[in-house]
């Protein structure tokens, strides 16, 4: 999931090669962008709840900690599928007229919402990666413990001493 939400990172653009809001504003992508974060919104919240399936109701410390972080990249992604939903709705208001503060407030209202948009995808990203280290942080500490609590391996036992029998040599 981290990496579907960094490559939707990646290639969820706004602005052009030169770095220019396109003409005329690309309204049906920006609302694939919002269907894209939404689903990944989704998939980020599904996988959250299978988590906290998994651990139950005895959570570790690193897991409690994996699950926040789970949570906090729901919180992210929601967020980036909000702010796309909004430079989507700005890209189909009726344009002001060209060259006016109206028009540059627009644009500039776009841009902004769009890379909050990108940056909570970020951030929903690496929440997903803190999440995976506190659990195999857990994992490691249930290793250690494990082997911990495993008795100490015995020596082996001496070799016995038993009398020799009767030697077949003297017969």
């Amino acid at each position: 999931m981290s990496l579907e939400l960094r490559d939707a990172f990646d290639n969820l653009e706004l602005l052009d090669s030169a770095g220019q809001v396109p003409a005329p504003l690309p309204v049906r992508e920006m609302l694939q962008h919002t269907v894209t974060a939404q689903t990944l919104a989704i998939g980020t919240t599904l996988l959250a709840g299978e988590l906290v399936t998994r651990i139950g109701t005895d959570p570790s410390q690193e897991q409690s900690r994996a699950v926040s972080q789970m949570a906090t990249a729901v919180t992210h992604i929601s967020a980036a599928a909000h702010h796309f939903a909004q430079t989507a709705r700005t890209a189909a208001s009726p344009a002001p007229r060209a060259g006016t503060a109206q028009a540059d407030h627009r644009t500039g209202a776009m841009v902004i919402d769009h890379a909050t948009a990108r940056r909570e995808l970020r951030r929903a990203s690496e929440s997903i990666d803190a999440a995976g280290r506190h659990l195999k942080e857990h994992h490691e500490i249930q290793r250690f413990l494990a082997a911990m609590r495993r008795p100490a391996p015995q020596p082996p036992p001496p070799p016995s001493r038993t009398c020799p029998g009767p030697s077949s040599k003297g017969l």
